[in-house]
């Protein structure tokens, strides 16, 4: 479960409303399952949440895994994959042979018999699909002349030009304590844990990560792994690698990695 916060989010509510040609908008909606937010400067009349919602409608119709008819599905089936979803399947091919493995999406069978996803066999993009999405919300928000944004889908986060604070959770279910804030300019952050979609395990924490080299989900105390990128997809699918992995792994190069402890 990924889940952030964002420091500025109070000032920019107060700002809203300002009749200016710019003007500070923080929108929200729903998608793939999950909330969303968008903090931004941008002309005023921009009509933002139609913008958003529309782009993430299109991609949730590629890459649910919940609607029967949609690319993933379709493709679960045998069908050939649409250019959309292939150029998903392709990052997270490149993202497998990296990780060793440890990042691997075709696990849907896996991920099911531990609880945590629809029946079937196959592909599973739960652990890219959001951030994957939340790189094409940015690609739509640059080609309308908006780059000063912050945008969250479900705690995957992209930021565009523009400095921003956002926090990130002790790895505690009891609470949505913040435990330290990082500031992001040009960056994408997610973070992967096991408190808050488990089952309790005699050893700790059965997470609803699965380790695809044994097929079964990741046992641990409570914690999450928090990974800054240039792009919120990479950033995504090696959060949930680095999980699996563990804190000793070494950096990968180009990713900024954080562990978060509840001893913390």
């Amino acid at each position: 479960m990924k889940i952030l916060g964002w420091l500025l989010f109070p000032v920019l509510m107060s700002s809203c409303g300002e009749r200016e040609e710019n003007v500070r908008y923080v929108i929200s909606g729903k998608s793939m399952g999950s909330s969303w937010k968008l903090g931004c400067t941008a002309k005023a009349g921009t009509d933002l949440r139609f913008e958003v919602q529309s782009e993430l409608d299109q991609w949730e119709q590629v890459l649910s895994q919940w609607r029967e008819g949609s690319d993933l599905s379709r493709y679960n089936r045998g069908e050939a994959a649409s250019a959309e979803l292939q150029r998903v399947l392709d990052l997270a091919e490149e993202i497998r042979q990296a990780s060793g493995g440890a990042f691997d999406h075709r696990i849907l069978r896996e991920v099911h018999a531990a609880g945590f996803g629809p029946a079937g066999k196959g592909v599973d993009l739960s652990a890219i699909g959001k951030g994957f999405a939340v790189d094409r919300v940015g690609d739509r928000l640059k080609a309308l002349g908006i780059t000063d944004f912050i945008f969250e889908l479900g705690g995957e986060v992209l930021v565009g030009e523009g400095k921003w604070k956002v926090g990130v959770e002790l790895p505690d279910q009891a609470t949505s304590e913040i435990l330290y804030t990082l500031e992001l300019r040009g960056e994408a952050m997610a973070t992967s844990g096991n408190y808050r979609q488990f089952k309790p395990d005699p050893d700790g924490l059965a997470a609803h990560i699965i380790d695809p080299r044994n097929g079964k989900p990741v046992v641990r105390e409570p914690c999450s792994v928090t990974v800054v990128a240039g792009d919120c997809a990479t950033a995504d699918a090696w959060a949930t690698a680095l999980f699996v992995l563990g804190s000793q792994h070494p950096t990968p190069q180009g990713l900024e990695v954080r562990w978060n402890w509840l001893s913390l």
